[in-house]
C-alpha cells in the first residue's frame, strides 16, 4: 500500500518541507505528516511552528467572534469530546486561553510542548470543520505560507 498524498489539486504549494508537513496534518494524514517532522532542521522546526500558528490564527478569526467566550468554550469541549476521549492531551483552560489569544482576547502562551500539542489539536479540528475542498485545502496553505514566508526580492 502506498501512502497516500495529503489532499491538494493540481497546482503545486509552494514545496518546502514545513508546508508539505502542514497539509498531511490537514489531511488527517498523522503518520506521513510526524516523519515530515522527523526530518526537519531546526529552521524548519521554527518556520512549521509559524506556518502552524498562523493556521490557527487565521482559522479561529474565522470561526469565532472575538467577545464569544461562550462559543470557544463550546468548541473546547468538542474538541474534547472527538479527539481526547480520555481527557489527558488537552487541558480546556490552555485550549480556551490559546483561542482567545488568537482572537487578540487574551495574552500569547508561552510555546511549550503542552501549548504546542493542544494547540495543534485545536487547528486540526478547526480545519476539519471548515470542510474545505481540495482548492480549498490548497489556497489555506498558500495564504498561510505567504503569511509567514517573506516574499523574495523582485529583480
Amino acid at each position: 500500500m502506498t501512502p497516500q498524498e495529503p489532499v491538494t489539486t493540481n497546482q503545486p504549494v509552494t514545496t518546502n518541507q514545513p508546508v508539505t508537513a502542514l497539509s498531511y496534518l490537514m489531511a488527517g494524514q498523522v503518520h506521513a505528516h510526524d516523519r515530515w517532522v522527523q526530518r526537519f532542521t531546526e529552521a524548519d522546526r521554527q518556520h512549521y511552528l509559524d506556518l502552524l500558528s498562523a493556521l490557527f490564527v487565521l482559522c479561529a478569526d474565522r470561526r469565532f467572534r472575538r467577545d464569544d467566550h461562550g462559543a470557544v468554550i463550546r468548541f473546547v469541549a468538542s474538541v474534547r469530546e472527538r479527539f481526547d476521549p480520555d481527557r489527558t492531551l488537552v487541558d480546556p483552560v490552555i485550549a480556551e486561553n490559546l483561542l482567545l489569544a488568537a482572537l487578540g482576547s487574551h495574552e500569547t502562551l508561552p510555546a511549550t510542548a503542552e501549548n504546542i500539542t493542544v494547540q495543534t489539536l485545536l487547528t486540526v479540528a478547526l480545519v476539519n470543520d471548515e470542510q474545505p475542498s481540495p482548492a480549498g485545502y490548497d489556497a489555506l496553505l498558500r495564504e498561510v505560507d505567504a503569511m509567514v514566508t517573506p516574499a523574495s526580492p523582485v529583480g
